[in-house]
C-alpha cells in the first residue's frame, strides 16, 4: 500500500494456548492513513508443536482478510511449517491469494465478468537469527521474510527486520522494530518502498492462577 506520507496503524493480537496447540486473532486498525477502511486487517491461524524424535517443527494454518477500500479486499489463506533453535528460526510454505470487488462494487459498476483474481501457491519464507538464545531476557534480532501479520508480500518482495525486545519479568516483554522494505529485491532492479517502525508489548497471563 503506498501511504503518501506518514502512516500510523495500531493491532491487537490475542492468542490461547493448550497443550502443543495455538489459536490467534487479530484485528488492524487505521489511525492515520489513506485508507478508506478504519478497519484495515483480520487475522485467524491455528498452529500446534510437533516432535520429531527431539526435534521441534510447528506447523500453522491461517486466513487473512484485508479489506483495504470500500470497493476492494485481499484474501490469503495457507499453511507453513518452522523450526526453532537456539540463535535462529526458518519458516517456509505457501498461500493463496484472492483480490476481488464487494457486492456494492459489482453493482456500482455493473460487472459482467469475473471480478476475482488468483494467485496460487505462493511461496512464503521468513529467515531469522538472534544475537542470544531465543527466551534470553534481551534479545537482538535480523530477519529477512515476505510474511507480516496482516499482509504477505509477493516472493521478490522481502522485509528486512531490525529488532529489539526485552523481558521486564518472564510474562512481559516488549520489542521494538524497524522494517525496510524494497520493490523487486529480488529482480534486476531495485527500488525504495518503504520504511516503518513498530513497538508493542506481548503479555502472557494463565486463565487458571
Amino acid at each position: 500500500m503506498v501511504s503518501e506520507g506518514l502512516l500510523l496503524k495500531m493491532a491487537d493480537l490475542t492468542s490461547y494456548h493448550f497443550g502443543r496447540n495455538k489459536v490467534e486473532a487479530g484485528i488492524q486498525i487505521d489511525v492515520l492513513s489513506n485508507n478508506e477502511r478504519f478497519v484495515s486487517g483480520y487475522n485467524f491461524n491455528f498452529s500446534r508443536e510437533w516432535m520429531i524424535r527431539s526435534f521441534p517443527i510447528e506447523t500453522e494454518a491461517f486466513f487473512i482478510l484485508a479489506p483495504f477500500s470500500d470497493f476492494l479486499r485481499e484474501t490469503n489463506w495457507g499453511m507453513f511449517a518452522g523450526i526453532y533453535r537456539n540463535h535462529y528460526t526458518i519458516k517456509i510454505g505457501t498461500n493463496f491469494r484472492t483480490y476481488a470487488y464487494n457486492r456494492e462494487a459489482v453493482n456500482s459498476y455493473s460487472f459482467e465478468t469475473d471480478t476475482r483474481m488468483h494467485e496460487n501457491w505462493n511461496i512464503m519464507y521468513s529467515f531469522n537469527g538472534y544475537l542470544k538464545p531465543i527466551d534470553h531476557i534481551w534479545n537482538i534480532g535480523l530477519s529477512l521474510t515476505n510474511i507480516d501479520h496482516f499482509i504477505i508480500n509477493q516472493e521478490s518482495n522481502p522485509i528486512i527486520n531490525l529488532g529489539f525486545g526485552y523481558k521486564f519479568k518472564p510474562s512481559l516483554k516488549a520489542y521494538f522494530e524497524s522494517w525496510y522494505k524494497s520493490a523487486g529485491a529480488l529482480n534486476l532492479k531495485v527500488n525504495y518502498f518503504g520504511f516503518f517502525i513498530r513497538t508493542g508489548i506481548i503479555w502472557e497471563f494463565s486463565l487458571t492462577d
